[in-house]
């Protein structure tokens, strides 16, 4: 083991000091549940997503190899009794994913617009914390937590925005893109099975694969 993640570090030296600058790029991020995890978070989650490129497509290698971490969270929704109406959950960071991706990008190394396809590898940290609250009183505190192998891909288009169009270094670009991730099966909280009834605290937890379409927006940045 620590002689591959020697050979990682030696190799992603070798590839940054060889190739293109780096490039980083930042983004807002709206993630639509497909399959069986549609059927139980139900709405559209939020959040972003930031990257970083060791090396940028080039005139010498038309791909780019870099690292995708992203934050998106869906919520949950509380069912409570007519005698709780003053009932809520406070703190509803529920179904939240914590993502760190392998992203390799092609791409072509100049112009004002750039259309691109990438493929991703990683997983995701995917937990909920939320407290049931009910004026000062909180009758429970709801923490579940799991892991999921992901991977996907997409296409994305660049749009130059300031800079000088023949120049990387320095260039700005406004990066649009749309990415299909598939998810191992993780245990996550439904989002409509938090129930309050006779002061107690009921949920159940699903089991699936958390499939994604996530479309995201943002800014894209050669050093």
């Amino acid at each position: 083991m620590k002689t591959f993640l020697q050979s990682i570090i030696i190799t992603t030296s070798i590839l940054t000091t060889s190739f293109a600058q780096p490039s980083a790029s930042f983004n807002f991020t709206t993630a639509i549940p497909i399959g069986d995890f549609k059927n139980h978070a139900g709405n559209v989650g939020f959040g972003g997503n930031m990257e970083f490129f060791f090396f940028s497509p080039s005139e010498r290698t038309p791909y780019g190899l870099g690292i995708n971490l992203s934050y998106i969270s869906y919520g949950v929704h509380l069912f409570a009794g007519p005698e709780s109406d003053e009932l809520s959950l406070n703190f509803n960071k529920a179904n939240n994913f914590a993502s760190v991706h392998l992203l390799f990008q092609i791409a072509p190394h100049n112009g004002t617009v750039r259309p691109y396809i990438e493929t991703l590898f990683g997983g995701s940290y995917i937990f909920s914390l939320t407290d049931v609250s009910y004026d000062y009183y909180s009758p429970a505190t709801l923490w579940i937590d799991d892991w999921a192998w992901s991977y996907g891909g997409g296409v994305g288009i660049k749009l130059f925005a300031t800079g000088n169009p023949l120049v990387d270094a320095g260039s700005t670009y406004i990066d649009f893109k749309v990415r299909y991730l598939i998810s191992t099966e993780v245990t996550y909280l439904d989002r409509n099975s938090v129930e309050y009834y006779g002061d107690e605290v009921y949920y159940s937890l699903s089991k699936s694969k958390t499939d994604m379409l996530t479309v995201s927006i943002g800014f894209f940045f050669f050093f």
